[in-house]
């Protein structure tokens, strides 16, 4: 990262800016290059916003404003080459941000540009390119077309306005997206993220933000997540996105889904009585509101998700005596593992009755890895019914 003018830098590349106090980009008839905000980047990096949707909405258009939008409309065409500078903000939470510094040391190349429903536009990122060796990179490289007209009214050639309030395309193939992942739950399966989207005819970035209203539509409805059915190829794992927006295990979030969608039958399964489902349905999301009540009495970090997806594992009663008083109950650490130590996930719990969670955690109560119960000679006999 670098603190000299961005003016220059620009000059030097050889896409000298229009006007040093509001151009945030320059075409030099052969190539387009555009500074972005580097935290306006998403779904794992590989997207930037070229265009806020604050230009959407009906408005006086500035001058950077108004020639942003025309490098945006040149590039949706396709056929130039177009590159972005990471720079980042003196003070994010600005309404008119400045650069505090830029990356000088390379570019990035746009692979495809992408309309959102609020009218913002984002680029698609392809190679880091040293800026040494961007003039020959140049002569290889074009931006793909992107279908559809370009999205957004204004710049230098138009008016200011453009459709605003728009429900969001997505909405429509929702039901859809959630019919196929209760398939892929009935056959304790999983799919890849383009497989998910395949069906849909929709491109990476709206796909996450139609999963991310999906899962909390099924939170909502107290039902276990159905997007951690989706993994990538390799991993086979949801991806860091999963966790850090719904604080949740995807490997135990599928095991519940598994679980929960079984209630409906399968294509090898005999269909259940009538009323069946319901019933274990409403039995599931009794049991998710039991544990999300259990959950809130948490005092460490994590241990609220902890408290929670070990509730549910023991489906809410103590594995020794069996008492289901949420009350009454913890989740306790087995023994070897430790919080400290991130041991937070289901399998490194147990969920017993507090005065059997003192007993075991003091070593005068040992659990077997068959659920048998190995009491010290301290211990009252009134204990020993639960041998």
């Amino acid at each position: 990262m670098t603190t000299r003018g961005i003016g220059k830098f620009f000059e030097d590349l050889g896409f000298p800016l229009r006007n040093s106090r509001w151009s945030w980009g320059s075409n030099n008839g052969n190539a387009v290059l555009l500074t972005v905000w580097d935290d306006k980047r998403n779904f794992v990096g590989r997207y930037a916003r070229v265009l806020g949707a604050r230009s959407a909405g009906p408005r006086t258009l500035s001058p950077g404003l108004s020639e942003r939008i025309d490098h945006i409309r040149t590039l949706w065409a396709g056929g130039l080459p177009a590159y972005l500078v990471l720079a980042k903000a003196k003070d994010k939470g600005a309404k008119q941000r400045a650069i505090e510094s830029y990356d000088d040391s390379k570019v990035w190349a746009v692979e495809s540009l992408h309309a959102m429903e609020d009218g913002s536009v984002w680029a698609e990122l392809g190679d880091a390119v040293p800026v040494g060796k961007l003039a020959r990179h140049s002569l290889r490289y074009r931006v793909r077309p992107t279908p559809g007209e370009f999205p957004v009214a204004g710049g230098t050639a138009g008016g200011a306005s453009s459709p605003a309030g728009r429900t969001p395309g997505y909405l429509a193939a929702l039901p859809g997206m959630r019919a196929q992942l209760i398939d892929v739950a009935r056959r304790k399966g999983t799919i890849t993220y383009a497989q998910a989207r395949a069906p849909f005819n929709v491109w990476a970035l709206v796909h996450r933000h139609a999963m991310s209203r999906l899962g909390h539509e099924c939170l909502d409805a107290g039902e276990p997540i159905l997007t951690s059915l989706i993994v990538d190829p390799r991993t086979r794992r949801c991806s860091a996105g999963f966790e850090s927006e719904f604080h949740r295990d995807d490997q135990q979030e599928r095991e519940s889904c598994y679980r929960f969608w079984a209630t409906g039958g399968t294509s090898s399964e005999k269909a259940p009585a009538r009323g069946t489902r319901s019933r274990r349905v409403a039995e599931f999301n009794d049991l998710q509101k039991r544990a999300l009540k259990f959950a809130r009495s948490a005092v460490r970090p994590d241990q609220a998700a902890f408290r929670r997806d070990v509730f549910i594992a023991f489906n809410g009663a103590c594995i020794v005596t069996g008492c289901s008083v949420a009350a009454a109950l913890d989740a306790a650490h087995r023994r070897g593992r430790d919080w400290r130590l991130g041991h937070n996930r289901a399998e490194d719990g147990l969920l017993l009755r507090k005065d059997i969670h003192a007993l075991y955690d003091t070593g005068l109560v040992k659990i077997t890895d068959n659920g048998k119960l190995v009491f010290s000679r301290e211990v009252p006999t009134h204990y020993r019914p639960y041998v």
